[in-house]
């Protein structure tokens, strides 16, 4: 695995955890959302109990996924953090940290730092080919 494929996996996982987290609100708000029982006149209704026991462990499900996976992620984190702590530039540790455990885009790093978007792309490079070489990675 290359060191740009490795780091990126914080991400993915990230956005991954994030997708379902927005999943699991919606679901929350469908289950507030479900009338047990109204009652008409002439008749009664009712939601199918089945859709809301569905709901509701879908709710437990999407939960159990989200809490493993953010513990995979923080272990994920804090491993990355350990293998750029090996790079010897405090500027290259800070610039991995932001860009792959801060989740920051290269254009907000630009921003950051008050530098033009080519010299942080020039300095990611960089960074990743020490990370690599200090990681003993391809």
């Amino acid at each position: 695995m290359t060191a740009k494929a490795y780091l990126r996996n914080i991400k993915y996982l990230d956005a991954a955890i994030n997708a379902k987290q927005r999943e699991l609100d919606r679901l929350r708000h469908d289950a507030e959302n479900i009338k047990a029982i109204s009652y008409d006149k002439d008749k009664v209704q009712s939601s199918a109990p089945s859709d809301c026991t569905k709901i509701i462990d879908r709710i437990i499900d999407l939960s159990n996924e989200i809490n493993s996976e953010i513990d995979k992620l923080v272990a994920l984190k804090a491993e990355a953090r350990e293998r750029i702590s090996r790079v010897y530039s405090d500027n290259f540790i800070s610039l991995l940290t932001d860009l792959y455990i801060n989740s920051i885009t290269l254009e907000q790093e630009a921003e950051k730092l008050e530098v033009n978007y080519r010299t942080v792309c020039r300095w990611h490079g960089q960074a990743l080919q020490v990370f690599r070489k200090e990681n003993g990675m391809t």
